[in-house]
């Protein structure tokens, strides 16, 4: 019987909200920590980690040392107490980088032979590990993965068929996958795998990272998955459990998962105030105070530290403009008064029932001018390709401190969305 262990998302060096940034890079190498600490435990052959083992936006070279000692731990500890030599598998995710300029680098020595990144090198040939139990490959995230994955099924397969018989394969992915993930609003066509093409390459499982909510292993027209989820709250709005899987494959490569939940350093939440009718302005303010207290008696329950995202949507009866549901000045005792309570944001959206002119006209938020400007671009594919670029490259190049590009990084695409812009307005032109 083989036993593997399979965890992704980790996001090492992950500070967001930054206002409690050390808080948070804690509570993700806490729940490291305990995902080792669990493979250990439970006496794992194999490790494989579905990608964005690294914020690399955000780490440090001390973030890099401690993910090298904690692999080394599992290593060291399982071969000394239960005789195992464990190898562990690790994909690229887009928090790691680039092929050309990832962070797993860091991790990787020539005396580690235990560890292995599969995927993609820097030639972008594909690198895989066989032995005489079990056969990984897989494939790093690529914005644009729908082609980059058809084009790899050749040599997926050639890696796959070549495999001994009895050899229980994993193919790793970084990718949202057509009718497996539940696939986040407006995420472009090109950057989810099809599922048909999934299905030809014949392994006994494929893990999937990137995904964050975890799914159990699930068997659909003979193909098996399983989506570890992460490891603690990447976002704000996500809600766990949080943890790992143990497999068990048997003989006749019959697998059993089990899910084991990770222990948080912080209790995180989101929670939603809204009401379809028109209510006062008093009504929103005392619902907030009202989720906020019941936060507070879940610390309590937990003993832990707590971050506290409300989300307040609604129609205000009382109002001719749009107002803060909270001054700066009650937010600050609200904090002061729970100092259990490490961060707090709330996030309005009120609108006035009676909206007062000005001068003939209504002033405009950000966002409204934002979105007005940029609805008519809805999901054209150079919109969507030049998007999922400039994330790619605030993810590259953004400076750590500002977040920002330099001016010669970002104006390549200023001009483009300019660009853009002039030619969708030379278009309305003509039709008029």
């Amino acid at each position: 019987m083989l036993r593997v262990g399979v965890f992704s998302d980790t996001h090492i060096g992950r500070n967001i909200p930054r206002v409690v940034g050390e808080a948070r890079k804690h509570a993700f190498r806490e729940a490291f920590k305990q995902a080792i600490n669990v493979f250990i435990d439970n006496r794992v052959d194999y490790v494989v980690h579905g990608g964005d083992l690294f914020e690399k936006r955000s780490m440090t070279p001390d973030d890099a040392g401690f993910v090298k000692d904690e692999l080394y731990r599992l290593v060291k500890n399982s071969r000394e107490k239960w005789g195992k030599d464990v190898k562990i598998f690790i994909v690229r995710g887009n928090h790691d980088g680039s092929p050309s300029s990832c962070v797993l680098e860091y991790v990787t020595h020539p005396l580690a032979d235990y560890l292995q990144i599969i995927g993609e090198s820097i030639k972008e040939e594909l690198q895989y590990y066989g032995d005489g139990k079990i056969l990984v490959t897989g494939v790093g995230y690529h914005p644009f993965i729908r082609k980059r994955f058809k084009d790899l099924i050749g040599s997926l397969s050639e890696i796959v068929e070549s495999s001994k018989n009895n050899q229980f394969k994993i193919l790793l992915l970084h990718n949202y996958i057509e009718g497996v993930n539940v696939i986040p609003p407006y995420t472009p066509e090109h950057s989810i795998i099809n599922r048909d093409d999934l299905e030809k390459i014949r392994v006994d499982i494929v893990v999937v990272g990137h995904y964050h909510e975890r799914s159990g292993l699930k068997e659909e027209d003979n193909l098996k998955f399983i989506i570890p989820g992460a490891i603690e709250a990447v976002d704000l709005g996500e809600k766990g459990p949080f943890g790992v899987y143990i497999l068990d494959v048997d003989d006749s490569e019959r697998i059993q998962a089990k899910f084991i939940e990770l222990t948080p350093a912080q209790h995180v939440a989101l929670r939603r105030v809204g009401s379809e009718e028109p209510k006062p302005l008093q009504w929103f303010k005392d619902r907030v105070l009202e989720e906020i207290s019941i936060f507070m008696n879940e610390l309590s329950e937990k003993k832990l530290p707590g971050i506290l995202k409300i989300k307040v949507s609604g129609t205000a009866t009382d109002l001719k403009v749009s107002p803060r549901i909270f001054t700066e000045e009650e937010l600050r005792r609200i904090r002061e008064d729970n100092p259990n309570l490490l961060y707090l944001e709330i996030e309005e959206d009120i609108t006035p029932l009676i909206k007062e002119e000005l001068g003939g006209a209504m002033p405009i938020s950000r966002e409204d001018l934002v979105r007005d400007l940029f609805k008519e671009l809805g999901q054209e594919p150079n919109i969507v390709e030049l998007i999922e670029e400039t994330s790619l490259t605030l993810e590259e190049k953004a400076s750590e401190k500002t977040g920002l590009l330099k001016d010669s990084d970002r104006s390549v695409f200023v001009e483009r969305w300019a660009r853009i812009l002039l030619n969708k307005v030379e278009g309305c032109r003509n039709e008029d």
